[in-house]
C-alpha cells in the first residue's frame, strides 16, 4: 500500500468514528453476519467492525461459483433508510454492481428498487432507500452483481435506521487521479458507456493533430482491432462492429480512453429503465420525497411546462413491448388531500409507464388545471386511449374528455403560475408569443394538442373535429410564414422545450400530408440545414449561433443550465429526418442525434456525464457531473437518474480547466426532454418487413427490444386483414435484433389481391408495413 492510500484509510477511519460519535442518529448494530463464502482470514464480520482498511475487510473466495452475497442481521425489526458501503483495495477496484434485498416478516426476500447499482467506480457509496417501499426488517442481503475478478472487496457496511434525521453524508475516498484537488483531465472524449452496433461511433481528441493514427484494442490488451485517422479532432470507428460483450479502449498518440462496450441496443438497455425510474421517484407526494413542493403538480418542480404526458405518451407508443416488460414499482395510493383521485385506479399489472401517464392525467383533472399547457397535455392521454384502455377503466377516458371539452376554449386560467407568459389560454386561438431561454413558451406548443384532438374527434365521432384541425393548421401556417430559424430564440434558445416545435411540425405533415400548409416540408428542410451547419465542429455539437456562441448560458455563473437543449435535440432531428430528401443530410442528422446523446454521456469539453450519480447508477460511466443541488423546489437529490448539469459557454470549444462553472440543478423538465428523444430514437430504429412465400407470410420486426441476449423472448403484435389477429413473434436468435413470425395465409382468411397490414406501436409513433397477397 502506498503512502497516499494509507493516509486515505486513516482519514476515513477517523471520519467514520467522529461521524458515529457526533451525530445523534446511530447506525444499526449488526449482530449476525453471513456470506456466500470467505477467503482466508477476510471474514464476513470484518464488514461491520467500524474499520475501513485493507487489513479488515470481507473477501469472497476467488473460486466461488454462483451469487456473491453478504447478509447482515440484527435483533429487532427496524425501518431502514439506507446504507453506506465502502469497498476497494488500495483505493482501487470497488464493487461495480450490486442489488440489496430485505427480509419481510413472512421470511420472503424483497428487492429495494433504489438500491440497484451498476458500473460504480466510487470507493464509498451512499445508497439511500427511496420511500416507494417501506424497508422494515431485521436483515439485509447485499448481492454483488459485478466486481473485478468476481471478488468483492468490502471494507465496511453501515446501516442507517429511518429517522427524522437524514443519513450522515458518506465520506468519499478520493481517487488517486484527484488527490490534492488535481483533477486528471481526459484527453480522449467519448460516450463512457459505449455504443450501439450499426450506429455512429465517434470521439473527440482536442489535443492531437489531424491524420494522427488511432486504434481500437481490447481493454485487456492485445493488438489493434481497428485503425483510423483523426480528422478535424474527431475519430470515427463506426465501421467497427464486434459481436461480443467485451470492453474496448481507444489509443491515439500517447492517450488511452476509458473502457467502453459496443452492443445490441446498448444505449436503450442502459437508459430505458433509468428514464422510468426518474419519473417514478420525482412525482409529487407519492415519489421519494412526499412533502409539499411549491410550483409543482404531477411532478416536483414541474411548474406548467414539464411536458410530462407529451413525452411519456410517445415513449410508450413508440416501443410498447419494451415498457411492458419492465419491473413494476408503482402501487396505487389513495389521496388524503384531494390532490388526485378524479380518475379511477389502474389495474395492478399495468406497466409503470402507463401508471405514470394515468398519474399525470389524474392530477390535471383533479386539480382542474386549465392552463393551456396542462389541459393540452390531456390530448395525449385521449389520443393514446386505444393503447391504454386494456389497463384503465372507461371512466378515465370519460372524465378526461369531459374536462377537455369544458376547458379547451377557456381564456383565463384558474390560478397563477410561476414564469407564466401565456396571454390567452384558449387553445383554439393562434399563439404568436414566444418565450425566453427559460423554456416556458415555445413556438407551436398548441399544434400537437389540437392535432391529436382532431384525430380523437374523428376516431370517436365527437363534435368539432374540424375546429381542432383549423386551430392546428393555422398555427402551423403561422410558423411556416413567420418563424425565423436563423434566430436562436426560436430554436436552441428555447432550452428544454425546443423539441416541441419540430416534433409538432413533423407530426402534422405525417398525419395530414395532403392537408398541410404550403411550404411546411420546405420549412422543415430549412431548419435541418441550419442545424447541420451549426454542428460543424469537433464535438458534433449544435451551437447557439454561427458566430461563436455555443450555449445560451450568458456570462453569469447562475445563468441557465442547458441540459434540455442537448438531450432533447435528438427528438427534433429524428422527427425532421423523414422529410429530408438529401441522403448526406439524412445521414448527418442521424449522426447528430447520437452525438448529442454521446455529449450527455461524456463526449463534451469536461469529459463528464450530466448526472452526478452516474458512476454508481449508469453502466460504464467513470466520471459524473461535478456537483448536485442539495434541496431546491423539486428535492431531487435522491431521485434516480437526475441530470444535474451540462458544459456552459465558458467550457467550449475546449476549456476543461474551467471546472465546475455555473449552475447545477436537476429538473423534471430536463428528463422529459430526454424521454421524448428516447421515443424518436425508437421510432427511427424500428422497421417491419413482410415477405410472402407460397401460402406463408413472414413478419420480421426490428425494434429496440432485445436487452438481454442470454434469453430468447417473445412479443405480440396485431395483424390486420379481413379480420384482426394477435400473433406472437420470437427472437430470431437470443442475440438477434429481429423478431419473427410465420403465418399461413389460409389462417388469415385472405385471398389474392387482399392486403395484410402489420403495425408496432401506435399512431404518429407507430412502425407499419403492408403487403398485397399474391
Amino acid at each position: 500500500m502506498n503512502f497516499n492510500s494509507s493516509l486515505i484509510y486513516l482519514l476515513m477511519a477517523l471520519y467514520l468514528t467522529s461521524t458515529l460519535s457526533a451525530a445523534s442518529l446511530r447506525p444499526i448494530k449488526v449482530t449476525k453476519v453471513s456470506a456466500s463464502s470467505v477467503y482466508q482470514t477476510n471474514l464476513a464480520k470484518n464488514a461491520v467492525d467500524n474499520k475501513i482498511t485493507d487489513q479488515s475487510r470481507w473477501l469472497n473466495a476467488p473460486t466461488q461459483e454462483g451469487d456473491i452475497w453478504l447478509q447482515l442481521e440484527w435483533d429487532i425489526i427496524r425501518s431502514i433508510q439506507g446504507i453506506h458501503l465502502y469497498s476497494a483495495y488500495a483505493g482501487l477496484d470497488p464493487v461495480k454492481g450490486l442489488t440489496i434485498e430485505f427480509r419481510q416478516e413472512n421470511g420472503e426476500w424483497v428487492s429495494v428498487p433504489s438500491a440497484r447499482i451498476e458500473a460504480n467506480t466510487s470507493t464509498a457509496l451512499d445508497i439511500p432507500f427511496d420511500t416507494t417501499i417501506d424497508v422494515k426488517t431485521n436483515a439485509l442481503r447485499i448481492i454483488i452483481t459485478n466486481t473485478k475478478g468476481r471478488i468483492a472487496r468490502v471494507q465496511e457496511v453501515v446501516i442507517w435506521p429511518a429517522s427524522n434525521e437524514p443519513m450522515p453524508p458518506v465520506k468519499k475516498i478520493t481517487p488517486p487521479s484527484e488527490l490534492n484537488g488535481k483533477v486528471v483531465i481526459p484527453k480522449i472524449y467519448i460516450n463512457q458507456s459505449g455504443f450501439n452496433t450499426t450506429k455512429p461511433k465517434r470521439f473527440t481528441v482536442p489535443t492531437l493533430n489531424d491524420n494522427t493514427v488511432f486504434s481500437i484494442h481490447s481493454a485487456e490488451g492485445g493488438p489493434a482491432l481497428f485503425n483510423g485517422l483523426i480528422n478535424k479532432k474527431i475519430g470515427d470507428f463506426s465501421a467497427f462492429e464486434p459481436n461480443d460483450n467485451h470492453e474496448y479502449v481507444i489509443k491515439a498518440g500517447d492517450h488511452t480512453s476509458v473502457p467502453f462496450t459496443i452492443g445490441l441496443w446498448q444505449f436503450e438497455r442502459i437508459t430505458y429503465q433509468n428514464s422510468i425510474d426518474f419519473m417514478v421517484d420525482s412525482r409529487h407526494y407519492v415519489g421519494n420525497y412526499k412533502k409539499a413542493c411549491r410550483g409543482s403538480f404531477g411532478w416536483r418542480d414541474d411548474h406548467h411546462f414539464a411536458w410530462a404526458l407529451r413525452t411519456l405518451v410517445p415513449q410508450y407508443l413508440s416501443n410498447p413491448s419494451a415498457y411492458d416488460r419492465m419491473p413494476k414499482q408503482i402501487k396505487y395510493e389513495s389521496s388524503e388531500i384531494d390532490f388526485w383521485g378524479a380518475l379511477k385506479p389502474y389495474k395492478n399489472n399495468a406497466p409503470d409507464i402507463v401508471k405514470l401517464i394515468h398519474w399525470g392525467a389524474d392530477v390535471n383533472v383533479t386539480q382542474k388545471t386549465d392552463h393551456e399547457f396542462l389541459k393540452g397535455e390531456l390530448a395525449f392521454f385521449l389520443y393514446a386511449w386505444p393503447m391504454l384502455k386494456q389497463w384503465l377503466p372507461q371512466q378515465n377516458y370519460d372524465a378526461v374528455l369531459a374536462f377537455v371539452e369544458s376547458t379547451w376554449a377557456k381564456e383565463v386560467a384558474n390560478r397563477k403560475y410561476p414564469y407564466d407568459k401565456s396571454g390567452n389560454h384558449n387553445l383554439f386561438e393562434l399563439k404568436i408569443k414566444i418565450g425566453s431561454a427559460k423554456g416556458e413558451l415555445p413556438p407551436g406548443h398548441s399544434i400537437m394538442p389540437n392535432l391529436l384532438m382532431y384525430e380523437v374527434a374523428k376516431r370517436d365521432k365527437l363534435k368539432n373535429a374540424e375546429h381542432y384541425f383549423d386551430a392546428a393548421y393555422q398555427q402551423v401556417d403561422w410558423i411556416v410564414k413567420n418563424l425565423d430559424w436563423e434566430n436562436p430564440v426560436n430554436t436552441k434558445g428555447q432550452r428544454l422545450s425546443e423539441h416541441l416545435t419540430m416534433t409538432s411540425l413533423a407530426a402534422f405533415l405525417q398525419l395530414c400530408p395532403t392537408k398541410s400548409p404550403k411550404g411546411l416540408k420546405s420549412k422543415i428542410q430549412q431548419w435541418a440545414k441550419i442545424m447541420i451547419r451549426r454542428s460543424n465542429n469537433m464535438w458534433d455539437f449544435r451551437k447557439l449561433t454561427d458566430d461563436g456562441i455555443w450555449t445560451p448560458n450568458g456570462e453569469k455563473r447562475t445563468m441557465w443550465n442547458e441540459v434540455g437543449n442537448v438531450v432533447g435535440f435528438p427528438a427534433a432531428v429524428l422527427a425532421a429526418e423523414p422529410f429530408i430528401e438529401d441522403s448526406a443530410s439524412k445521414e448527418r442528422l442521424h449522426e447528430l442525434a447520437w452525438s448529442h446523446m454521446d455529449n450527455s454521456f461524456g463526449r463534451n469539453p469536461v469529459g463528464r456525464h450530466f448526472s452526478y450519480d452516474a458512476p454508481r447508477e449508469i453502466e460504464g460511466v467513470e466520471h459524473g457531473w461535478f456537483s448536485y443541488y442539495k434541496g431546491g423546489i423539486g428535492m431531487l437529490a435522491n431521485a434516480r437518474f437526475v441530470f444535474d448539469g451540462a458544459p456552459k459557454h465558458v467550457h467550449y470549444p475546449y476549456h476543461p480547466e474551467k471546472g465546475n462553472y455555473g449552475w447545477s440543478e436537476g429538473w423534471v423538465n430536463f428528463n422529459t426532454a430526454f424521454n421524448v428523444s428516447l421515443a424518436y430514437m425508437a421510432k427511427a430504429d424500428s422497421k417491419i418487413e413482410l415477405t410472402q412465400k407460397s401460402n406463408e407470410i413472414t413478419i420480421s420486426l426490428r425494434a429496440p427490444l432485445n436487452f438481454d441476449i442470454t434469453k430468447n423472448e417473445a412479443i405480440t403484435l396485431t395483424v390486420h386483414g379481413k379480420t384482426s389477429k394477435v400473433v406472437t413473434l420470437t427472437e430470431k436468435s437470443a442475440e438477434s435484433p429481429y423478431y419473427i413470425a410465420k403465418l399461413k395465409i389460409s389462417d388469415l382468411a385472405l385471398k389474392p389481391g387482399d392486403t395484410l397490414k402489420v403495425n408496432y406501436g401506435f399512431g404518429y409513433m407507430e412502425t407499419t408495413a403492408s403487403i398485397k397477397i399474391k
